[in-house]
Formats: structure tokens, sequence, C-alpha cells
């Protein structure tokens, strides 16, 4: 398999303009990330759907996969990036970072539901730019998304197992 396409369940809605150069420099990135997503975003959701976002309420906590359609992709992206565009922080490896800028630009965002529309998600926490193609919504599960509890599960499985006898 060479190619995996898909279409978006949707799209980012922005009420307020944000900044949209790419900034350089940990803090000034860290800054800027944190500006983005104290803003309140909404994901307009395609009519066909809807029935989709059932059982979703405010004060959820979900998981947001967008495409960075502005950020270079496949061919043009590079391997290797300098992380926060900071000149001073050594060239790595790209699949070690959180560039958008990569062979497959997708983004995984964890938001805050605050409204549940008819076919819309009010959330903060979303670090996507108006107009960003939403390719689907997932639940967060307490048990299988904890960073502790993913921790747990690989320390469990590398420690020797004793025998039972």
């Amino acid at each position: 398999m060479d190619r995996v396409c898909c279409e978006p369940v949707g799209y980012v809605e922005r009420e307020e303009p944000i900044r949209e150069e790419w900034p350089s420099g940990r803090d000034t990135v860290l800054e800027y990330n944190e500006e983005i997503m104290r803003r309140r975003a909404r994901i307009r959701i395609r009519e066909k759907y809807c029935n989709a976002l059932r059982g979703l309420a405010r004060g959820s906590l979900v998981w947001i996969i967008w495409y960075a359609h502005r950020a270079p992709g496949g061919d043009a992206a590079p391997l290797t990036v300098r992380p926060f565009m900071d000149s001073s922080l050594p060239v790595t490896g790209v699949f070690a970072t959180r560039s958008p800028a990569r062979p497959c630009p997708l983004g995984l965002t964890l938001v805050y539901v605050e409204e549940v529309e008819e076919c819309s998600l009010v959330v903060r926490g979303l670090d996507a730019f108006h107009g960003t193609p939403v390719l689907d919504i997932k639940a967060y599960s307490e048990g299988l998304d904890s960073p502790r509890e993913v921790l747990q599960r690989a320390r469990a499985a590398t420690r020797p197992s004793r025998a039972i006898s």
C-alpha cells in the first residue's frame, strides 16, 4: 500500500484571528502554542457525520486528529529539523519532534469540549489554524491514553515473569 486517502470529517473555525506565522525559539514557540490553545475553536462537522457526535458532552476530553495542510508533507517534508526552529539546538529526526512538517503532516491534540451543538464542537486547547481539516475525533480514555497507565504496562511487560508452580 503506497497511499492512504481519507476525507475530513470537518474543519476548524476560529472566531478570533490568530497569528499564523511560524515562530522560532523554544520559549517563543511554547508561548505561541499557549496563546492558540487558550482560545476557543469550533470544529464544524460535515453534515453526513453529525450523528457521530452523539454521546459527547461538555467537559469531555477528546483527541482531535487533524491535517497540517500548511506544512510541507510527503517528499517536500524534511526528515530532520531543529526543534522549535531554534538554530542553537541540534538537528533531530522529525519523528522525535512535534514539528508539523513531516512526511505525513498529521496533528494530534487533546482538547476540552466546551459545547456540543447539532453539528459542531466548541473546544479549548486546539493548536490548529482556521480552515484546518479534521480527520477524526476520538474519545480520551483514562485507562488507554494516560501516560502513567502506558508506562505501567510497558514496565510490567519488561519485568521477568515468575514461574507459577
